[in-house]
């Protein structure tokens, strides 16, 4: 189990009543920075604030009690000119202004045990690396809790008052780092400025999963009433933000727009092929060949082409091998078009194996002669002008 602190001490806040004392949320006994009276800008927050917030939604079963304590953290911590600083914090996943870690659990857990300046043969050091199934009883198997345990017994409880600024300079950092040793130096200033319960939280962050038990459509609703309609059809979280500040006030429904990504709309999910089978009452079916490749949304405006993932990245490295066949064969002048980025194999014929579009993309913008080419798969028109 893990440690008491999580539940009645969060963040190195000491001699703090519960909630069940109070009747309040332990983030709401939080300073607020700023002179009294005056907003704050957010990004002065400090991070303990925030997991405070996280712990408290996570234990709390009631999802009404969920999005009203969101919400009341957006009023009291948050400038309205400025929610963006924190709300990409709490959904990360889609989040298009920092780029990708690179950091899955394996990586990230070798990058830690240097970071913490471990030795590689140590106990702890072999749990993280083998969090699947040597994480504890109760916890293998979840990454952020193996990794948090091992970080309490060398950072304790005490918060370096990190603010939400300086963390997300810190994961710009962490985004952009070129190298392992600079994505260590980072993880290492972010241990220093952390207790272990902080950086629980900062690690499924960067791992774009937070488990908060509150569905990205009751946070977009609790933020404003637009804000699920408006991310579908732009994918910026960022300019929900920024346009919706009031929820009082009502946006006018936005188009799709040609070179801003799209949310498709998702098939619901069932449990199995004979659930499916009886949901469609014995009607006709068409079945769609599955093509293992890079799921992928194309922009064309005019000779200008955009490559979509589903995660709504621009990947542009595709441009060099794809757009001229674009601009060439794609005869309207604005359309988005919906398919699949694969890997064709000249020398025998057939699509390559998963995994190697990159590498193919990286090849044909240097020029290197090879019998793989990018080829795509279209799949769905969803916009023609």
């Amino acid at each position: 189990m893990y440690p008491k602190f999580a539940e009645e001490a969060c963040c190195g806040i000491e001699n703090r009543k519960t909630r069940e004392d109070t009747g309040r949320s332990s983030y709401e006994d939080e300073d607020r920075p700023g002179e009294k009276g005056k907003m704050a800008k957010t990004e002065d927050v400090k991070v303990s604030v925030l997991v405070s917030l996280f712990n408290w939604i996570q234990k709390t079963k009631p999802p009404a009690k969920k999005r009203s304590k969101f919400r009341k953290f957006l009023d009291t911590y948050c400038d309205s000119t400025d929610y963006f600083t924190a709300v990409r914090l709490i959904l990360p996943s889609l989040d298009r202004e920092r780029g990708s870690y690179g950091l899955k659990e394996h990586v990230l857990a070798t990058y830690l045990v240097d970071s913490l300046g471990m030795s590689k043969d140590s106990q702890d050091a072999i749990r993280l690396k083998n969090w699947r199934k040597d994480g504890g009883a109760n916890n293998a198997g979840n990454f952020p809790m193996v990794a948090a345990e091992v970080l309490q017994r060398r950072q304790g409880m005490i918060s370096g008052g990190l603010t939400i600024k300086e963390l997300n300079d810190l994961l710009d950092r962490l985004a952009s780092g070129e190298n392992r040793a600079e994505k260590i130096l980072v993880l290492s200033t972010l241990i220093k400025k952390t207790n272990a319960q902080e950086m629980k939280w900062i690690i499924m962050i960067i791992l774009k999963d937070l488990k908060l038990g509150i569905s990205e459509k009751s946070i977009f609703h609790e933020f404003h009433p637009d804000a699920e309609d408006l991310f579908n059809v732009t994918c910026d979280l960022k300019l929900v933000c920024e346009k919706l500040r009031d929820r009082r006030q009502r946006h006018k429904r936005q188009d799709i727009e040609v070179g801003k990504a799209v949310r498709p709309q998702l098939a619901m999910r069932v449990g199995d092929a004979h659930a499916a089978w009886k949901k469609l009452h014995g009607k006709d079916v068409v079945v769609e060949c599955k093509f293992d490749g890079d799921r992928i949304q194309i922009h064309k405006n005019g000779a200008d082409v955009h490559y979509f993932s589903r995660n709504y990245l621009d990947h542009s490295e595709y441009g060099h091998a794809m757009s001229t066949i674009f601009a060439q064969n794609i005869l309207v002048d604005r359309c988005i078009l919906d398919g699949e980025m694969l890997v064709w194999d000249t020398s025998l014929n057939r699509f390559a194996e998963f995994g190697s579009n990159q590498e193919i993309a990286k090849a044909a913008r240097e020029g290197l002669a090879s019998d793989r080419q990018l080829c795509c798969i279209l799949l769905y028109l969803f916009f023609s002008l």
